[in-house]
């Protein structure tokens, strides 16, 4: 049985492999997810490694159609990417900018994150090349231990602040939660109180800066974290994160697909791939599949991962390869070369979705979706409708 790839593709055929990015679906969760905000509470899309390998653009452009106002990223060039495609949506760069891309940053209308006075210096010499504030975010570190002014830095850094205000606009004033997706939220509150007893002394000297401190797990359990602006990244694409499911109705936007390059008969005792980890104990018809780990097919579904191949259910036998896998197709339908196979999304009426094909294997959804490489073309579709 050969399955077509859905309607309003807007690009033309891609070759033996590609992702669908059902650009309506991530419009239409973004709009849910600004309803759940609520009014006055801004929606950041986070777009940060390739859009959570949804590719930036098409996430940038569905996100800001279903009402998002800002875009999220983690380095300076994913910022200029946004803007040579002529997204004009304020961006903020949530991780370092290094002192050298300061200017191009700022020249980009890009708001960049400080965490230290040298990142305030850094940014206040930019703003004196280019003639022109720099708009700033004040990362707090509240119990995350990663970036962010520790607490008792917090004076040294303020002084850095009011000293520089001349050149730089303070736009924000936020955090980044720890665990807010686990069992317990507790650590979660104790970082949000944290960041509450830290602000309200600085309010007054930077009292138009946004407050923000959501990700998708905080916005959805726990809503006085909202504040000004809720940065939402893994939710928009459809995946609520652990103990957060049905607080918003969300659809999976991402499909991979790619082609069937070969079917053979094996007979038993034969083997398939290197190190033959996998050897037929009974007669098995196999697929070879145009698909391995460099396009982001982790190594560690090999033997245990499965696809959609023939209107079935298939395994993957024998380990994936660079640019190749293969499958069992013995109780799919009638397979041949050509025919499409589904790594990830929907077929019919089977499902593979980032999640579970991550338990599999021992990981997240956010590593099974970032994974999937810039070698793999994404082709938005249903985007009419966008």
């Amino acid at each position: 049985m050969t399955s077509s790839p859905p309607h309003d593709v807007t690009s033309a055929p891609v070759g033996t492999k590609w992702a669908e990015v059902d650009v309506a679906a991530v419009r239409d969760n973004a709009a849910a997810l600004r309803r759940w905000a609520g009014e006055g509470c801004a929606l950041m899309a986070m777009v940060k490694a390739n859009g959570y390998g949804h590719g930036a653009v098409h996430a940038a452009r569905a996100a800001l159609a279903g009402g998002a106002t800002w875009l999220g990223v983690s380095s300076i060039p994913e910022a200029v990417a946004l803007r040579s495609a002529g997204l004009a949506a304020r961006i903020l760069n949530v991780g370092w900018t290094m002192p050298s891309e300061m200017a191009a940053a700022a020249a980009a209308g890009v708001d960049v994150a400080v965490f230290s006075p040298a990142d305030v210096a850094a940014a206040r010499r930019a703003a004196r090349d280019i003639a022109a504030p720099v708009r700033v975010h004040w990362k707090i570190d509240t119990g995350m231990g990663r970036l962010g002014t520790r607490i008792e830095d917090i004076a040294a850094m303020r002084d850095a602040l009011l000293t520089a205000r001349a050149d730089l606009k303070v736009a924000g004033l936020f955090t980044h939660f720890a665990s807010a997706d686990g069992a317990s939220a507790d650590f979660a509150a104790t970082q949000h109180q944290r960041f509450l007893d830290v602000v309200a002394p600085l309010r007054d000297d930077f009292s138009d800066a946004l407050l923000h401190t959501a990700n998708s797990a905080a916005a959805l359990r726990m809503r006085a974290t909202h504040h000004d602006m809720v940065r939402l990244g893994i939710v928009l694409y459809g995946y609520p994160p652990d103990h957060c499911a049905g607080v918003v109705d969300v659809r999976t936007a991402l499909s991979v697909r790619a082609a069937v390059t070969m079917v053979k008969e094996l007979q038993p005792g034969d083997s398939v791939g290197y190190g033959r980890e996998w050897t037929a104990e009974g007669r098995t018809l196999v697929a070879t599949v145009a698909a391995g780990y460099a396009d982001g097919i982790d190594r560690r579904n090999g033997n245990r991962g499965v696809v959609i191949a023939g209107g079935a259910i298939c395994p993957i036998i024998g380990r994936v390869s660079m640019d190749q896998l293969t499958i069992d197709i013995s109780d799919a339908g009638p397979t041949r070369a050509g025919d499409m196979v589904t790594l990830l999304g929907a077929d019919g009426v089977h499902v593979i979705d980032a999640a579970a094909a991550g338990r599999r294997i021992g990981t997240i959804c956010y590593e099974v979706l970032c994974a999937v490489s810039a070698r793999v073309p994404r082709i938005a579709v249903n985007a009419s409708e966008v």
